[in-house]
């Protein structure tokens, strides 16, 4: 004989109708319960029948006509693709919205730039605009509008002292919400050699404990944003600020984010308003087939070179098309993360199911993604095409960017690999694909910095940092390194440095003494095999 079954709470009916909605799949949660008995339960703890949300034809008819596709339809309802398609079928509505008929006759060569204000019935809203419209409750905002939003999330990191130096100077002893604060001290680039000071260590983490910032990351961790995106606290449809301008990483994950001085972080922590320009918006489409050795850092560097007659400075970047959309969220750091140097104060990639399974299981916190109105008006559009596009090398002292074919055989003394912009585990798995069961020349040193200390582990636990060493890599601590260059701690005087950070983390290396180039770290890793900038085709599957 079984032993009676436990009959659920009501509470637990409830959250259960909520993960499951039908009797039958509540059912099969809790062991094959047959629906009529969970029919029974339920109504025994008056708990009612879960029903589906009511949408009118003419909410699915207008969504459909304004963006002609399920899961961006589907995001603006809060419900999936399939259900959208549903709905769209159970109203008969099978015909595509007129304006797609008419974009297949429309021929659109690579690298040509469109007409960007065309007449629209749709809805004429940037990805951005809708973003900062939202967080700011103003309704219709305009570019060049001043608003003042709420962010939802503050990231700072060991800069933080100096921003705390900066509240204890305004009228406010409490920050304004301590959950919506994310403190990561990892040695982020600092303009200040105060920031390393022992003293102002001591200070963040007393002011932490004392107003209860949960999300507090000590050095061990890693890179500021790489910790912030791997620890879910950055989420799709947000509007993000950090005292660092690389925050414009985060739109790897649908969020419109920027950076602020050290006196504008301290006032968003006291009264939790900012006053944001609404910007200009570029968008730029990439499509097309990658070439062998070709990756997300080459692609940026060709946008960086195809923008480099454009005035992109205080605008922000939609990034969309074929290639976009296959990159994971790792190659999106990468590309927006570079974004920087364009110019731009945010860039930004399309929601989707990369960024959905990205997010599952690092946080329990609803989201709500925006996207861009269909026939949107952007200030520019650029059709970027990438068949022929070949590794790309770019020198930091005359900012020229040109494939590595072109610099092949240049003797290179340092290479460093990793750092926040191109130290995941996919762009260490590569680097060590390429030195499998070979050997660093002795002529040059290899540091490899992982981006994070979940990075580093899972190398571990993937054997790829066993790889290295054995190649002859140095693997460091997670994170930046140490600032280099007038105090000599990385380079020397006339040697040929080949890193995969950004450019603002070889600002310390003076281009007097050392000629610095930045590349991808399949690029780096083959070149490191020989002592020489190569080219990293042949060593790539």
């Amino acid at each position: 004989m079984s032993p009676r079954r436990k009959i659920p709470t009501k509470a637990e009916l409830v959250r259960l109708q909520k993960l499951y909605r039908t009797d039958e799949k509540i059912g099969e949660r809790l062991g094959g319960v047959p629906a009529y008995l969970v029919a029974y339960w339920r109504r025994k703890k008056n708990v009612p029948k879960h029903s589906l949300p009511k949408f009118s034809e003419k909410e699915i008819r207008d969504l459909w006509e304004r963006f002609g596709d399920d899961d961006k339809c589907g995001l603006e309802l809060g419900i999936s693709k399939a259900a959208f398609y549903n709905w769209r079928r159970r109203y008969g509505i099978r015909e595509k919205p007129a304006f797609l008929k008419l974009e297949q006759l429309e021929l659109n060569f690579p690298g040509l730039k469109l007409h960007a204000t065309a007449d629209s019935l749709y809805g004429k809203k940037t990805l951005t605009q809708k973003v900062l419209g939202r967080e700011s409750g103003a309704e219709g905002i305009e570019v060049g509008q001043m608003v003042e939003v709420e962010p939802d999330v503050v990231v700072s990191h060991a800069n933080t002292g100096r921003i705390l130096e900066e509240f204890s100077r305004l009228d406010s002893e409490l920050v304004w919400n301590p959950g919506k604060i994310v403190v990561a001290l990892a040695n982020c680039y600092t303009e200040s050699e105060e920031d390393n000071l022992p003293e102002f260590r001591v200070r963040v983490r007393d002011f932490v404990r004392r107003q209860g910032i949960k999300a507090y990351y000590d050095y061990a961790e890693g890179a500021c944003h790489q910790v912030a995106l791997e620890k879910g606290q950055i989420l799709p449809g947000q509007f993000a600020v950090a005292s660092d301008n690389y925050a414009i990483s985060y739109g790897c994950l649908s969020a419109v984010a920027t950076g602020v001085s050290i006196k504008q972080a301290a006032s968003v922590w006291a009264t939790g308003k900012l006053r944001f320009e609404v910007p200009p918006t570029i968008r730029i489409d990439i499509n097309g087939r990658r070439a062998r050795g070709v990756y997300s850092r080459d692609i940026a560097l060709s946008v960086q070179k195809q923008l480099a007659a454009v005035d992109v400075n205080h605008r922000a970047i939609e990034y969309y098309g074929h290639v976009v959309s296959r990159m994971g969220i790792s190659e999106r750091f990468t590309l927006t993360s570079l974004t920087l140097d364009t110019g731009a104060i945010v860039a930004v990639c399309s929601f989707d199911s990369i960024t959905r399974r990205f997010l599952t299981g690092r946080t329990s916190l609803h989201y709500r993604p925006m996207v861009a109105d269909k026939n949107a008006e952007y200030e520019q559009i650029y059709q970027i095409n990438i068949d022929h596009l070949n590794p790309q090398l770019a020198h930091v002292a005359t900012d020229q960017i040109k494939p590595v074919a072109e610099s092949e055989g240049l003797p290179v003394s340092l290479i460093i690999l990793g750092t926040a912009s191109n130290g995941r585990f996919d762009d260490i798995r590569v680097a060590a694909e390429v030195l499998k069961g070979k050997r660093v020349s002795p002529e040059c040193r290899l540091l490899i910095y992982p981006a994070s200390r979940a990075v580093y582990l899972e190398a571990l636990k993937k054997g790829l940092v066993r790889i290295l060493v054995e190649a002859g890599a140095i693997v460091m601590y997670p994170g930046y390194w140490t600032r280099a260059g007038r105090r000599g701690s990385l380079a020397d005087r006339g040697e040929r440095v080949l890193a995969t950070s950004n450019s603002r983390l070889v600002d310390g290396l003076d281009p007097e003494q050392s000629e610095v180039y930045l590349c991808s770290p399949a690029t780096a890793a083959a070149s490191a095999l020989n002592a020489a900038i190569t080219d990293p085709a042949r060593y790539v599957k």
